[in-house]
C-alpha cells in the first residue's frame, strides 16, 4: 500500500475572511449537511455548494435588500472584498 499525499491549494485567504465566508455559504446553502468541511483559496461559492446559480444570486439579493449583480465565480474571498467594496459595513458587528 502506497501512502499517496494531497496536497490542497493555499487557504490563507479564506482564513482571514472566515466569518464572511461562511456567511455567504449559509445564505447560499442554510443545510448544513451540504456545505463544504474544506474551502481552499481558489473556491467560488458555485463550488462550495450545489444550489443553482440563480437561486444563490435571488438568496444574496434578498438578504442585501438589492441587486448585487455579483459575480459567483469569483474565489470566495475575491467575493467578499467585492462585497466590501459595496458595501463597507458588511457584515457589521
Amino acid at each position: 500500500m502506497s501512502s499517496k499525499k494531497i496536497k490542497l491549494a493555499s487557504s490563507s485567504e479564506t482564513e482571514e475572511r472566515k466569518r464572511e465566508i461562511q456567511l455567504l455559504i449559509n445564505i447560499a446553502e442554510p443545510d448544513p449537511q451540504y456545505q463544504p468541511f474544506i474551502l481552499t483559496d481558489e473556491a467560488s461559492l458555485l463550488d462550495a455548494v450545489g444550489t443553482e446559480p440563480t437561486e444563490i444570486a435571488r438568496r444574496l439579493d434578498t438578504y442585501f435588500d438589492m441587486e448585487m449583480r455579483l459575480d459567483l465565480s469569483l474565489p470566495l474571498w475575491r467575493l467578499v472584498d467585492r462585497i466590501k467594496q459595496l458595501l463597507p459595513q458588511w457584515p457589521g458587528d
